[in-house]
């Protein structure tokens, strides 16, 4: 049996002691820090960087005197913009009043050079179901085309254009009179139309933006309106839209020709009218320049375009009874 001596004894207890320290000193020491939370993510990094990259955009066209190109930009950082900062508006407020500043109108020469035919770029759309001629209403008498009308059609000084957009089309083609127009309705219940009683609804009306909903055709074939919605898109006004459409004609028709920009109102909103030419191409496959007008207007923020089209020599012949139509337009 083994003892222990008397040197061994206090060894063992001061090793014991030596032991209960280093395991105080353990318990007692501060324990490990936790880690540190990550920050929360913005979540309006994405919409912030949107914006702020539509914003550049727009700002170096507005810059360059894109002012169509920087309408259409301005309008994107605005709608992305979370912050609601205020050089944007500044600058979309600029942009704007660019774009509604009436164009010069072409010179012959340069209508000569529209050489896109409209069947290139406009899909056939189905016929909305529905809707039809119900009874005649009496419509306001049109001695002559609204101001705005007038504007957008009038000749620039020096350009050697005759108001109705072909040389002596006022002297050989007298304006057809105002008369009594009969209403059509919209079957989805979302708007109205007068037509003059001899015009007829075409079976597949066509547009090129939005889905056309009816499209009227005067007897002789020469003249059309038509009614487009566009359903798919959110406009914040009416010349933003304007100026998409102005930009995507100029990329999409070659030689297109685009005339005036002129602010207005129909059914009681604010609405723009464009005027513009282009070649249309008849039943026989013969190309005619033809000039035609686009009306946007907003039911909120869905898109209604009224569109009518002529020839170029008979357009001005026709704009009493394209003003009649536009001003019997109605939202339901």
């Amino acid at each position: 049996m083994h003892t222990f001596g008397p040197v061994s004894l206090p060894r063992l207890a001061f090793g014991c002691l030596g032991l209960l320290l280093v395991g105080l000193t353990f318990a007692c020491g501060p324990s490990a820090a936790p880690p540190p939370t990550p920050a929360a993510a913005d979540p309006f990094a994405v919409v912030r960087a949107t914006s702020q990259a539509a914003y550049q955009s727009g700002k170096a066209h507005l810059d360059s005197g894109e002012f169509l190109a920087a309408c259409v930009e301005l309008d994107k950082a605005k709608v992305a913009d979370p912050d609601n900062r205020p050089e944007i508006q500044q600058a979309l407020e600029t942009a704007l009043q660019h774009c509604l500043t009436p164009v010069v109108e072409p010179t012959p020469a340069q209508r000569g050079n529209v050489v896109a035919t409209l069947a290139l770029v406009v899909p056939t759309v189905a016929a909305a179901q529905g809707g039809g001629l119900v009874t005649p209403t009496a419509a306001p008498p049109v001695a002559k085309p609204t101001a705005a009308v007038g504007a957008a059609t009038s000749a620039a000084p020096g350009s050697g254009a005759t108001p109705g957009g072909g040389p002596g089309a006022g002297a050989t083609a007298p304006p057809i009179p105002a008369q009594s127009l009969v209403a059509w309705r919209d079957a989805q219940g979302r708007f109205s139309i007068s037509a003059p009683p001899d015009w007829v609804t075409l079976p597949q009306p066509m547009a090129l933006f939005g889905a056309a909903v009816v499209q009227f055709g005067d007897p002789s074939g020469r003249a059309e309106v038509n009614i487009a919605v566009d359903s798919t898109t959110k406009a914040v006004s009416p010349e933003l839209y304007a100026a998409t459409m102005e930009i995507a004609m100029q990329q999409q028709v070659p030689g297109y020709a685009g005339e005036q920009l002129v602010p207005g109102s129909t059914s009681g909103q604010p609405s723009v009218r464009r005027v513009f030419t282009f070649t249309q191409r008849d039943a026989t496959g013969r190309d005619l320049q033809a000039r035609s007008f686009q009306v946007t207007v907003l039911k909120g923020s869905t898109p209604y375009i009224i569109s009518g089209s002529a020839p170029a020599e008979q357009f001005q012949q026709y704009m009493p009874t394209f003003d009649q139509m536009v001003q019997s337009f109605r939202f339901s």
